[in-house]
């Protein structure tokens, strides 16, 4: 742990949201507010106090919902809110982050919480390997994708979370949400997927809900730069950055990519602009916004704007010059 830099991590306020949630579990029933939970069996032993099972080792509150909680010997993990997606946004510290994308593959995310016993927390025992992702007989080890990611560390990976479960910078003394992440191929014949966590003789599960497992299944949609465009105006004061890509697969589904335009005069160098959009089968995508170059360009004035994600590109751009420039799609993910 290295408390210098703790204190850059940001509070992050997360909706909960309640997991379709299986450990040899009874039949789902609908909640009040039309979500399911599950009544789980822990593997443990029972207890012959007949104490509730799901109480936390110390009495601090998960943020987690309780129907997630499973107890490991004597700690308690809580997993919920997963997620499928072909491509991820994720926020950094010392920088606004941006967007992973690899070909072929996809993403399994969800949001974790564990009591050792010394407070509810995202860095208590188990560790970060200690889960896996089961799916189409395959099991799959949970992953860190840091080396990946722009900014000094991730915190929200997929709208799930503060920061990556047993991360260094986490808190031990907080409540907060860690996440951890998996990697599937992608598109899976799957009919079920199911988080383990394994610690010691335990074992826990938590299965993902249909709508889950049908989005691991589903083909992502291939999408094609057809331009990035930067253009310096007012006088070289700002600049305006423009993309096109087209969705040249024959399914519908989400665009999803970062535009970098970096702000070099100042420590926080890689800001970011995520652009989502749901795009139709053979349909296009067009996005454009202005930025100051205040805070750009080194001494010969010249700056480097980028997009990466489901498409990549680059141009230099010549803050000493008032024109246009275009870069054509020079690759695609």
């Amino acid at each position: 742990m290295t408390p210098s830099r703790r204190h850059f991590l940001r509070a992050t306020g997360l909706a909960a949201v309640g997991l379709t949630a299986g450990c040899t579990a009874l039949p789902t029933e609908s909640g009040d507010d039309g979500s399911s939970s599950t009544t789980a069996t822990p593997t443990t032993s029972p207890d012959p106090s007949g104490e509730n099972s799901t109480t936390p080792a110390s009495n601090a509150a998960f943020t987690l919902p309780e129907s997630s909680i499973r107890t490991l010997g004597d700690v308690q993990v809580a997993v919920a809110n997963p997620t499928v997606e072909k491509a991820v946004a994720y926020d950094s510290i010392m920088g606004s982050g941006g967007v992973l994308a690899p070909e072929d593959r996809q993403f399994v995310v969800a949001e974790v919480q564990s009591d050792d016993g010394s407070g509810v927390n995202a860095v208590a025992e188990p560790e970060y390997d200690a889960f896996e992702l089961s799916a189409a007989g395959t099991t799959y080890s949970a992953v860190k994708v840091e080396t990946r990611t722009e900014g000094a560390y991730t915190t929200m990976l997929a709208g799930r979370g503060e920061i990556q479960y047993d991360d260094p910078y986490a808190y031990p003394e907080s409540e907060q949400v860690g996440w951890v992440v998996f990697e599937p191929p992608s598109p899976l014949d799957a009919n079920d997927a199911t988080i383990r966590c394994r610690r010691g003789d335990d074992t826990a599960e938590w299965s993902l809900p249909a709508d889950a497992v049908s989005e691991l299944r589903r083909r992502a949609p291939t999408f094609e730069l057809q331009s990035f465009e930067t253009e310096v105006i007012n006088d070289g004061t700002s600049v305006e950055l423009s993309l096109v890509a087209e969705n040249v697969s024959n399914v519908d589904g989400e665009f999803l990519a970062a535009v970098y335009w970096p702000t070099t005069g100042i420590a926080d160098d890689d800001e970011s602009t995520v652009v989502r959009d749901n795009v139709d089968a053979g349909g296009h995508v067009e996005w454009s916004q202005g930025f100051s170059t205040e805070y750009t360009g080194g001494e010969d004035g010249l700056v480097t704007a980028s997009v990466d994600g489901m498409v990549s590109a680059s141009e230099t751009v010549d803050l000493g010059t008032a024109s246009t420039t275009e870069t054509t799609a020079d690759s695609s993910d």
